[in-house]
């Protein structure tokens, strides 16, 4: 990998929250594992109920992710997703689609757990992105009161 490259995938690293926080010499190390995937709008990124080993990072572009054909919400430059599968090896909880064109980095599950290992910084980010979602969706299909 050319220093040019590595340079340019460290710095789309820090403009993901995540990872943000994580030494210089971290973000290296992991910008050599990542790969950069590119998908057109409408394109599916992973399907729900299907094995997946991998976690996606948004670099540019959004993407919308659907349970049960539902949508659940979109995700923008920044955010990630298909973590749980890599937590709880456990199919795919949701399908995710590229909404525009999209650039992603790809990270592979053993990587992601080592990263979330050597970093407690990263590993409560991760903590609170799953926290906030989960409260996304508790808001979203707890009963409404009556008034």
């Amino acid at each position: 990998m050319s220093e040019e490259l590595l340079m340019a995938r460290v710095n789309a690293l820090k403009t993901i929250p995540l990872l943000a926080g994580l030494p210089h010499s971290d973000l290296e190390q992991l910008a050599k594992k990542v790969a950069e995937a590119h998908h057109a709008q409408g394109s599916e990124i992973i399907k729900e109920g299907t094995s997946g080993s991998s976690v996606f990072l948004i670099v540019s572009g959004t993407c919308e992710v659907r349970r049960n054909n539902n949508k659940i919400r979109e995700l923008g430059a920044g955010e990630f997703f298909g973590e749980l599968s890599i937590l709880d090896p456990a199919p795919r909880t949701a399908t995710v689609r590229a909404t525009d064109n999209c650039v992603l980095l790809v990270l592979e599950g053993y990587d992601f757990r080592t990263a979330l290992k050597s970093s407690m910084q990263m590993s409560q980010r991760l903590i609170s992105a799953l926290a906030e979602r989960l409260r996304h969706m508790t808001d979203e299909f707890a009963p409404r009161a009556r008034i």
